[in-house]
């Protein structure tokens, strides 16, 4: 008995590492699942799997309820605003976080660092190698000017820009004679800034659209 509990800590200390590595790099980049998220989701599908392997003579059915319990968790961050969706790929990182508790809890330590090391893979690696075949990033600049009643337009600008990943040195804010004016500059090959130029004209308190290149 005592041999087993210590590999059952040995899995829970592995679920911290793992999730812990796959939220930090969600942390980084400033998504809503983040660090702690992440090592939680991870733990707590540990804890699940080993229980049932423990207390039930179906393990099957604890580790399917943990995966209909995940995609609720995921759906809750995916976000449907003026048309655009967002947060697909954080839904998505919550399951395979999941999966990975649930193969350390089923004693897949090695399959469960292979996994692992591949979603790394996945979120770094393979974004560097998307700029690549989008190509180097042209930058425009553009310029827009907003009534900015009770500071509406700004919240709403800004609430646009941060779904989109402008980031923030790449607008500046400037007030003149009770309106406001926007300097952006966006990458054209960048699908998410694309995406936002539509936003952009449903947006009721901004007077003036001008394009630099």
């Amino acid at each position: 008995m005592q041999q087993i509990y210590l590999e059952d800590i040995l899995k829970f200390l592995l679920a911290i590492i793992f999730g812990g590595l796959i939220g930090l790099e969600r942390e980084l980049k400033g998504k809503p699942a983040g660090f702690r998220t992440n090592i939680l989701i991870c733990l707590g599908s540990t804890l699940y799997t080993v229980l049932s392997m423990k207390i039930s003579s179906d393990p099957g059915r604890i580790a399917a309820q943990i995966v209909t319990g995940v995609g609720f968790i995921g759906a809750g961050t995916i976000i449907q605003s003026r048309g655009t969706i967002t947060g697909l790929t954080t839904a998505a990182t919550i399951f395979v976080v999941a999966s990975i508790g649930l193969a350390l809890g089923a004693n897949q330590i090695i399959l469960a660092g292979i996994f692992t090391t591949l979603v790394l893979a996945v979120l770094t690696l393979l974004s560097q190698v998307e700029k690549i075949l989008l190509g180097k990033c042209h930058f425009t600049n553009l310029e827009l000017e907003i009534s900015d009643e009770k500071g509406k337009g700004r919240a709403e600008l800004i609430e646009i820009l941060n779904e989109h990943e402008v980031k923030p040195n790449q607008y500046k804010l400037i007030e003149e004679d009770g309106n406001l004016r926007i300097n952006i500059s966006y990458c054209d090959k960048h699908p998410s800034h694309h995406r936002f130029l539509s936003e952009l004209l449903k947006i009721s308190y901004i007077k003036e659209i001008k394009t630099k290149t």
